[in-house]
């Protein structure tokens, strides 16, 4: 692995761990075992490293829901939605890349909020025409109430994954799952067709 990529990896599991205020990139440069000026041949500052990182999770993310979608393309389309909804929740529990996006998505530091706001806005425009695609397939099929609008559906997946992503934080796995049956069960009568 080359130097930049150890720093972004040994960056990625410090933020998530001790988040942004409490990463310094003196512990960054002791982890992969350079001096902290030799940090400054791979990135200008903290920031440029901890943004880069965060489209980085934003990226995963994203590729997440196209695997998803690919996966189950011939599946049913409630199979299809529980799949990526599950996706998309279990996101989080991916070791240090999940707390890191769990921590950019709900806390984003004081002094990047202008460009972290940039990324999460068009992240989520890239998940919304994908959710949009989906939806109209789902449509197709006549798996989806007639009257249920794009945006409705759009605003009940996001709450539905952001409070997942934030109960991570409360709940182990298991318990989480749990849940996840209730929320799916109470979400999919309230999209699919009569």
């Amino acid at each position: 692995m080359n130097t930049r990529d150890r720093l972004k990896q040994i960056g990625l599991s410090l933020f998530a761990r001790h988040g942004y205020e409490g990463t310094t990139l003196a512990q960054i440069a002791t982890a992969a075992g350079i001096k902290k000026p030799s940090i400054y041949n791979h990135f200008d500052s903290k920031a440029a490293l901890f943004l880069e990182l965060s489209r980085d999770a934003d990226d995963d993310m994203i590729a997440l829901i196209d695997a998803s979608l690919a996966r189950m393309a011939q599946a049913p389309f409630e199979q299809r939605l529980r799949h990526l909804l599950q996706q998309c929740a279990t996101f989080a529990y991916r070791e240090h890349q999940g707390v890191f996006y769990k921590r950019f998505l709900l806390f984003p530091p004081q002094e990047l909020v202008t460009e972290a706001e940039a990324i999460i806005d068009q992240g989520e425009s890239r998940i919304d025409r994908r959710l949009i695609a989906f939806i109209q397939s789902g449509r197709r099929a006549g798996a989806l109430r007639a009257t249920l609008t794009d945006d409705h559906f759009i605003a009940a997946f996001y709450c539905i994954v952001d409070g997942l992503l934030s109960e991570t934080f409360m709940y182990e796995r298991q318990e989480l799952e749990r849940r996840f049956e209730g929320v799916w069960s109470v979400f999919w009568r309230g999209v699919t067709a009569d």
